[in-house]
């Protein structure tokens, strides 16, 4: 069994037409149809079925069972690739979402460049919903990222560094600013600024409405924490946000969550099993608790 049959296999699957997916190769039909009873040959099955009155290919329970193993070792291939590109260049794929690379991750910036491990991370900012699923496939080696409850990732260790409270903020003109505890239930009528999804807090967001039974009414979405901050300051709503990302000169006020049962933004060290001895210095690196 070759790669090349099971990458053509994989996109007639999802292209049902010969003559489509021996165009996305830049290669003859026969090709594919050649390659498809070599694997129906080896396997000792039939992959797939022609639905001759809708003039459609079909994949037969078969085929659809080995659809998936075929899937995950093109994704193996792809993973080990990237790796021995990784562990040739010194390269280290880093992911690091917008509020932990903004207001923790410069607190490990001395140690890394004293260890000399900065020079070789290649950075990948995004939300941390993005991150784990680019850890899963392989993209990353490592990742920092933020979470609600115990990641479970297939692959992938865990660790958590810290944890932190979320905090209810509000401008200096709200009638809340004199407060420094709330619970969630009180904020039933207020209106919300929040981070779009991708992020750690729209969780953290639908869990504390979900447990006070209320709707919220949500008056705008933003990727952007500054966006967010400037517009509770200007009055527009108020928001949930982690008091990792609040700093004394933020012009907005915070009032502690009284609920017992409220969320946590814990920041947690996700990474793939490695042989690689640059990503492994990093990994004890940040395993390492802060001063």
């Amino acid at each position: 069994m070759n790669f090349r049959d099971l990458q053509y296999f994989v996109q007639l699957v999802a292209d049902r037409n010969y003559t489509k997916t021996a165009g996305h190769f830049d290669i003859s039909q026969p090709t594919i149809t050649y390659a498809i009873k070599r694997l129906e040959n080896e396997l000792n099955v039939q992959l797939f079925v022609r639905d001759q009155s809708h003039h459609q290919l079909n994949l037969t329970l078969a085929g659809q069972e080995f659809n998936q193993h075929a899937q995950s070792i093109l994704q193996e291939l792809d993973t080990a690739k990237a790796d021995l590109i990784a562990l040739s260049q010194q390269k280290i794929r880093f992911g690091l979402p917008p509020i932990i690379g903004t207001y923790y991750f410069p607190r490990l910036a001395k140690l890394l460049i004293r260890e000399n491990i900065m020079p070789h991370l290649q950075t990948m900012e995004a939300g941390s919903a993005t991150l784990q699923e680019k850890l899963t496939t392989g993209e990353l080696d490592v990742a920092l990222l933020g979470a609600i409850a115990p990641l479970k990732i297939k692959n992938v260790e865990t660790l958590t560094l810290t944890s932190t409270d979320f905090k209810v903020i509000v401008s200096p003109e709200h009638p809340f600013k004199k407060r420094t505890t709330i619970k969630f239930t009180a904020l039933k009528n207020e209106p919300f600024v929040t981070l779009k999804e991708g992020f750690v807090h729209p969780a953290a967001f639908r869990q504390l409405t979900a447990a006070n039974n209320f709707q919220p009414q949500i008056v705008y979405t933003t990727p952007d924490i500054n966006v967010l901050k400037g517009m509770v300051h200007e009055n527009v709503g108020i928001s949930l946000l982690s008091e990792l990302a609040l700093t004394s000169e933020q012009e907005v006020h915070a009032v502690a969550l009284e609920d017992s049962d409220q969320p946590h933004f814990d920041i947690v060290l996700a990474y793939r099993t490695q042989v690689n001895p640059l990503i492994q210095k990093l990994i004890n690196v940040l395993s390492q608790p802060l001063a």
